[in-house]
Order: structure tokens, then C-alpha cells, then sequence
């Protein structure tokens, strides 16, 4: 005759096998209290490891896609400004181009200001401000895709794009670079702008 496992009574199980109303001996009670309060330590501490370097990879991920495309977008600016100073450069160097020279000054201050005002803006301290990110370190901006549809899930990278600094910068470059009659790569197409 076989046993089936579910049909076994188990004693730690059974309610009758312990008396919880008789008295316990004292190192039975210590005991007991060490051995729950070593669980939840245990318990507590191999939670925490995990949820903690869960919670620094994601942050670590989102951060360096921060910090890349803000530094990106800061390349831009000086390659604009290093645009504009080669062209000076060059024109002050022909005779008779005196008259485009000093429109090209004008826009060689404004390409300074504004690449100035950039690097002011896409800081550390800025773009990881409260004002963006919550304590608990999740973002406070919308980002697409949030709604729980597994098709439309973003990556760290998408939600990057659509960091309020991001967005703003990105499109400023976009305008400074159609200024000069310049034209940036696909990689500074948003991801608002990606939908469309």
C-alpha cells in the first residue's frame, strides 16, 4: 500500500502536537526568540542585498545614459562654436570678406552664449536635481510608454530623451546647427519626435 505524502500528518504542522498553554522551559523560550529574530535578520538582510543592487543598477544604467547624452549634447555646442571660429578664422585670412566677418562674430557670441548657458544647465547637480528626480530616485518626468503596454515599453534610453533639460537642449542644438546650415545625426532625434 502506498503512502501519499498529503495524507502524512505532519507534527509541526498539527496544532495538537504542541501545547502552546503548558509552560516551556526558559532556554526553550530564548531559544525560540534567537532563532526568529536570527530569521529575520537573515530575512531582512538577503532582501536588502538584493532590492539594493537591483536598485543601483538601475539608477547606474539610467545615470550614465544621463551623463552621456548630456555630454553629447555639450560636444555639439563647442563643435558649433569651433565651427564658427574656423570659418572667422578663415575669411579674416581673404582679402575683400571684411563684411561677412563681423556677422560671423555676432554669431560666433551668440554660439558662445548659448554653449555657455548649456554648460550652466547640464550639470550634475542639474540634471539630477529634485526637481527632476523624486528621493526614492525615480524620475518625475512623463515618459512615454508608462502605461503598462509591453509593446510600448522604453528603454533607460528613450526615457533619457525626455528629460525636460534633454529635450530643451537637444532642441536648441537642432536650432543652432540649422543656423549654420549644419544638420545633426538621427541621434538627436527625440523620442517624442520618434513617434511622430
Amino acid at each position: 500500500m502506498a503512502i501519499h505524502p498529503s495524507s502524512v500528518e505532519t507534527p509541526a504542522y498539527d496544532e495538537d502536537y504542541y501545547d502552546v498553554s503548558a509552560p516551556q522551559p526558559e532556554t526553550i523560550v530564548r531559544l525560540a526568540s534567537k532563532h526568529t529574530t536570527e530569521g529575520y535578520r537573515d530575512g531582512i538582510t538577503a532582501s536588502k542585498q538584493l532590492h539594493v543592487q537591483e536598485g543601483f543598477d538601475e539608477g547606474y544604467i539610467l545615470g550614465a545614459a544621463l551623463g552621456l547624452k548630456a555630454g553629447e549634447l555639450l560636444g555639439v555646442f563647442d563643435g558649433l562654436v569651433a565651427t564658427v571660429n574656423g570659418v572667422l578664422l578663415s575669411l579674416e585670412k581673404e582679402a575683400g570678406a571684411s563684411d561677412k566677418i563681423g556677422e560671423l562674430e555676432a554669431l560666433l557670441r551668440r554660439q558662445k552664449k548659448v554653449r555657455d548657458m548649456a554648460k550652466l544647465e547640464l550639470t550634475i547637480e542639474k540634471v539630477f536635481d529634485r526637481e527632476y528626480f523624486g528621493e526614492d530616485g525615480v524620475w518625475k518626468w512623463a515618459a512615454d510608454g508608462e502605461d503598462g503596454d509591453k509593446e510600448n515599453e522604453r528603454t533607460f534610453d528613450d526615457i533619457v530623451l525626455q528629460h525636460p533639460l534633454i529635450v530643451k537642449w537637444t532642441m536648441i542644438a537642432k536650432g543652432s546647427s540649422e543656423e549654420l546650415g549644419l544638420e545633426l545625426k538621427d541621434e538627436f532625434i527625440t523620442a517624442e519626435e520618434a513617434d511622430n
